[in-house]
């Protein structure tokens, strides 16, 4: 078949374009054809994605590439005004070229703010791209109940956000990575940007020294310069020093790696390569796996009233020092198929 892929394929790197990289990734793998055009406002670390940041030239670039595509399947967190648009135009696109036009939308802010969309833009927006829609693939229960409001036609699937990891990331390994073989747990901080609410929080669990003996932390600082936020938190760590782990930003295979021991990961809240309420909000999940996937079904988003790192702190480290800690199986199935299957109904 072939395929377009829309969605946020840059990085700093976190499950969404991650889940939306490997899909990528696992496509090739099966020999489809596949084109990719990133909409973030980053561009995207993979030469062969074009990246398409404004609408003017997402607009020409959709016609340019959707053209004779049998697929066109936009993934997005869905809450954006000109990510609501440019999902409208795909789908417009895909129903004039009379592809399949399929939408994925990643559990964030949606079961909140789709609930506050204007009647006469996001509304509208939606219902026209929900009717048109072949397919509508939810990766949580939560955004599907409140994206009922919007359902014109039974056009709506559960499938789980997942980032596959390939056999090569098992024996993957860099100086930055290597020393996390010494701990059971990793908790890692994606996305860190200095200040905010986020880098609070590993400001309190570095300088609190409350993590097991057995557990990790580690970090993606997406800011520069970030030697210098590295040496102060190194400073602070004190004991801890030695199970600090830094990968940057952009690197793809330390981040697969790091997913694939992570117990909790925490980043700041995102849609579509764009940080949201850095100040004062972030989100945690937990981690699961399925053979050679990862999934995170299970969140918390944390909101900042006053001082609020220290206690928010003491709930990652319950978390962590719960009977079950580390990575859990997960059963499910298998979301890749379920994905492939809907292209060929």
């Amino acid at each position: 078949m072939k395929i377009l892929l829309i969605g946020n394929f840059a990085p700093p790197f976190e499950e969404e374009n991650l889940h939306n990289i490997t899909l990528f990734n696992r496509l090739v793998e099966e020999g489809h054809q596949c084109t990719v055009i990133n909409i973030a406002g980053a561009p995207s670390a993979n030469r062969m994605f074009i990246n398409a940041s404004s609408i003017t030239g997402y607009f020409f670039k959709l016609l340019r590439h959707g053209y004779d595509k049998d697929v066109i399947h936009f993934l997005t967190k869905g809450y954006l005004r000109v990510g609501l648009l440019k999902l409208m135009l795909s789908i417009l696109a895909g129903t004039l070229f009379r592809a399949k036009r399929i939408l994925t939308i990643h559990a964030e802010f949606f079961s909140v703010l789709g609930q506050m969309r204007s009647p006469f833009g996001g509304t509208q927006t939606l219902n026209t791209s929900f009717y048109l829609a072949d397919r509508i693939l939810f990766t949580d229960q939560d955004t599907c109940d409140v994206a009922r409001m919007y359902m014109r036609r039974p056009n709506f699937a559960m499938v789980p956000s997942f980032i596959y990891l390939p056999e090569e990331i098992d024996s993957f390994d860099t100086i930055k990575t290597a020393g996390m073989k010494a701990v059971k747990n990793i908790v890692f901080l994606a996305n860190v940007k200095y200040p905010s609410f986020l880098f609070e929080m590993l400001s309190e669990l570095v300088s609190s020294r409350a993590l097991p003996d057995d557990t990790g932390i580690a970090i993606a600082i997406s800011d520069k310069p970030s030697l210098s936020l590295q040496r102060a938190i190194e400073d602070s760590g004190g004991p801890l020093k030695d199970r600090l782990f830094f990968v940057e930003y952009d690197d793809i295979q330390s981040a697969l790696k790091i997913f694939s021991r992570a117990h909790i990961v925490l980043r700041p809240m995102s849609c579509d390569g764009s940080t949201f309420f850095k100040s004062f909000a972030m989100c945690a999940k937990k981690a699961l796996r399925s053979g050679r996937y990862i999934y995170f079904p299970h969140g918390l988003v944390f909101v900042k009233e006053g001082a609020a790192a220290k206690p928010c702190a003491e709930m990652i480290n319950t978390m962590i020092a719960q009977e079950n800690a580390g990575q859990e199986e997960y059963a499910v199935e298998d979301p890749f198929e379920q994905i492939l299957s809907i292209y060929k109904e």
